[in-house]
């Protein structure tokens, strides 16, 4: 039916007859990663997905494998696409492998190791992050064995690493186990060869205590799996020790490393039940690092 010429109409805004929307039972953000997410948070001046990226290369590096899962968690915020995005484009760089490993209750999961040409590039991002020109860079170092157990060390160094960036540190260097015990190792070998067997105890402990590595009653000196070297808003500098605690663990050890004041958290339900039965951790320390145990690797990797 045509409009009558010269003949205007206009419409009167009625109310609503609906009731208003109840708030949203969800509490939580919209994941970290969504594309509208990062334009706001650029918006904010937060950090950058380059600068994501070179974040998470130097991470596999430090640590020598990082399951995809916490990588993903760790530096881009449990979203996906963007993680997958990164990793594909270091894999087509020849950057980055991908390999598949095995938890402690035969659930696969993906980990992330560095190539040579990874290990060079991961150098150079880790110095233009202010990390200490010490700080070593490494190619895969896990065994299938022990995957569940080595990827929950990277969990739980940026556990703590979190906690000292809140107060106000920065994080220069992080040691782990097998850097550790190597410096101590050949300090104490080359005195021996020099001076004999007393000299090298002696040389053991200097070298451990020089590195922040408590010795227990026995004169055995006690490794933590990752030694965070921080940097306080004070200028003054510190060491945080890092354990994370598998079901498997002996309680006389798990004792001594908590009396020795290692942070101390737990891989998976067992270990969760080991420190509450020991009465170690409260809300931070000893809490559980959910791992690929424990959750299902399908809803983040792709």
């Amino acid at each position: 039916m045509g409009r009558t010429p010269g003949r205007t109409f206009v419409r009167t805004a009625e109310p609503d007859p609906r009731p208003a929307a109840p708030p949203s039972r969800n509490r939580e953000r919209m994941r970290k990663g969504h594309r509208r997410e990062y334009a706001a948070d650029r918006a904010r001046g937060s950090t950058s997905f380059p600068e994501r990226c070179d974040a998470a290369l130097t991470d596999i590096g430090v640590f020598g494998a990082v399951s995809y899962r916490d990588l993903a968690e760790a530096r881009f915020g449990g979203h996906p696409h963007t993680t997958r995005r990164a990793v594909n484009d270091w894999i087509r760089k020849g950057w980055v492998k991908e390999h598949r490993a095995t938890g402690p209750k035969g659930k696969p999961f993906k980990v992330l190791s560095l190539t040579r040409e990874g290990v060079a590039k991961a150098r150079k991002k880790a110095a233009r992050r202010g990390m200490d020109p010490a700080q070593r860079i490494q190619t895969e170092r896990m065994k299938p064995a022990e995957a569940g157990h080595d990827t929950a060390i990277y969990r739980a160094a940026m556990k703590e690493k979190r906690r000292l960036l809140e107060g106000g540190a920065t994080v220069r260097r992080v040691r782990i186990d097998a850097e550790l015990k190597s410096a101590v190792a050949r300090a104490s070998e080359a005195a021996r060869l020099r001076h004999g067997r007393q000299a090298a105890d002696d040389e053991r402990r200097r070298v451990a205590n020089e590195l922040g590595l408590p010795i227990d009653d026995r004169g055995k000196v006690l490794y933590p799996d990752a030694q965070i070297e921080y940097e306080d808003a004070d200028g003054r500098t510190g060491r945080v020790n890092v354990e994370a605690v598998s079901g498997n663990y002996r309680e006389p050890a798990v004792r001594a490393k908590a009396a020795a004041g290692f942070a101390m958290h737990a891989n998976g339900p067992a270990a969760a039940g080991l420190l509450k039965r020991l009465g170690i951790g409260g809300s931070d320390n000893g809490s559980w690092l959910r791992g690929p145990a424990d959750r299902d690797p399908a809803s983040v990797e792709i």
